[in-house]
């Protein structure tokens, strides 16, 4: 293990006396720069032959398992080694062609979300990943689509709370709820979701003493507070939004047998995509099928049944089927 350590750390500095062009480089000269590198790197003294040298270079050449292919030349007259294009560098091409066409392709879906959330560095990233690759700079029609504005409201937050989470940190959040005036809330940071294109944060409420979602859109403001963080159950917090359809998790509230009936193709559909992970088919025939799901029911939920409209019929429990029905009612007003 450590030899293969030594000569990854030999690699590094021959490349970095050869670009070093102020010089000339003797097999003597790397031979100590990489006797000195060893040395402050893992503290170990050993001496690096001229034999050692050169299979160093022949193996900087080209070595197709490391990606290695470095234009060292040797001068005879001056018994010198130097790269041939002095602008390369060995750490520039940390990988092999065979895979330059599938790290072009994984850049391009980072792209995609450049502007979803404000990853400090990642700019820098791809910058270097596309210089190392030489990667061609006018851009092509995108291929893929994701499902989510890049600049939807909320979402320059995505990284700050990320971090704060992560380093598990209290923060002060400026807040306006639709309708309601903008109120300050300190809160300790739990869990990032999305849902339909929108972001969502549990938190724990210092003010409430409880926990609540926060929707990334109408937060104005975060900022660090010196309140102590409060970490909910892990499991508490992993599996807060199992409960629903969705992020409305109310507290007043159970969870129920949600049972309905579905016709048609959309059948196929509910069983290809459920719309819960707790749904189970229950029964089948060759016109319908009956599932069921254990849910908290909230408006996420009616809005999911409603839109398949015709396809879909609950089934049970009745207060569920009859607030479907006095909202299509209501509806129906607005059509006579």
């Amino acid at each position: 293990m450590a030899t293969n350590k030594h000569a990854i750390i030999r690699y590094r500095t021959i490349d970095r006396c050869l670009r070093d062009i102020d010089r000339q480089w003797t097999w003597k000269e790397l031979s100590e720069a990489c006797r000195e590198a060893i040395a402050s790197s893992t503290g170990a003294e050993v001496n690096v032959s001229e034999r050692t040298i050169k299979y160093d270079i022949s193996a900087m050449r080209n070595n197709d398992v490391l990606g290695y292919h470095a234009p060292i030349d040797y001068d005879r007259k001056e018994k010198t080694y130097y790269y041939s294009d002095p602008k390369y560098a060995l750490t520039e091409s940390p990988i092999n062609k065979s895979d330059t066409e599938l790290l072009q392709n994984a850049i391009s879906m980072l792209e995609q979300f450049m502007e979803v959330q404000e990853a400090t560095g990642i700019h820098n990233i791809l910058t270097k990943l596309e210089s190392s690759l030489d990667r061609q700079k006018e851009k092509h029609d995108p291929i893929i689509q994701f499902d989510h504005a890049v600049d939807a409201p909320g979402q320059k937050w995505l990284y700050k709370l990320y971090q704060l989470i992560k380093q598990k940190e209290s923060a002060s959040i400026s807040y306006q709820a639709f309708g309601k005036r903008q109120k300050n809330r300190i809160i300790s940071p739990q869990l990032l979701k999305e849902y339909k294109g929108r972001w969502y944060l549990l938190s724990y409420d210092h003010q409430q003493e409880g926990n609540r979602v926060y929707a990334l859109d109408r937060i104005k403001g975060v900022n660090a507070s010196l309140s102590t963080y409060k970490e909910l159950d892990k499991a508490t917090s992993k599996r807060y939004f199992d409960q629903v359809v969705g992020v409305s998790v109310l507290k007043d509230r159970t969870i129920e047998k949600v049972v309905f009936e579905v016709y048609g193709v959309q059948i196929d559909y509910f069983k290809s995509k459920p719309i819960h992970p707790s749904q189970r088919l229950v029964a089948q025939s060759d016109e319908a099928a009956t599932f069921d799901i254990k849910v908290i029911i909230n408006y996420e939920l009616v809005s999911e049944l409603m839109s398949y409209h015709k396809n879909l019929k609950i089934i049970s429990p009745t207060s569920l089927s009859d607030e479907i029905k006095a909202t299509i009612k209501a509806m129906s007003s607005f059509y006579r």
